[in-house]
């Protein structure tokens, strides 16, 4: 059902609301803001793997 899936969706729109050139329509082509769309999304997943790549202290 695509009800269940929706939230994905929502939560991705909102993800790419804190970008501030794509909260406002600056750019003439699609193009462009695709490619920004796309930007948005490779430096959200950066963040995402910094965090499982810096090393966890372990208390002996």
């Amino acid at each position: 059902m695509v009800i269940k899936k929706r939230w994905v969706v929502e939560r991705s729109f909102a993800w790419l609301s804190f970008d501030r050139r794509l909260n406002r329509e600056y750019d003439l082509l699609p193009q462009t803001t695709e490619a920004f769309i796309f930007l948005a999304f490779i430096r959200c997943m950066i963040r995402r793997l910094t965090v499982f790549a810096q090393p966890t202290a372990v208390s002996l």
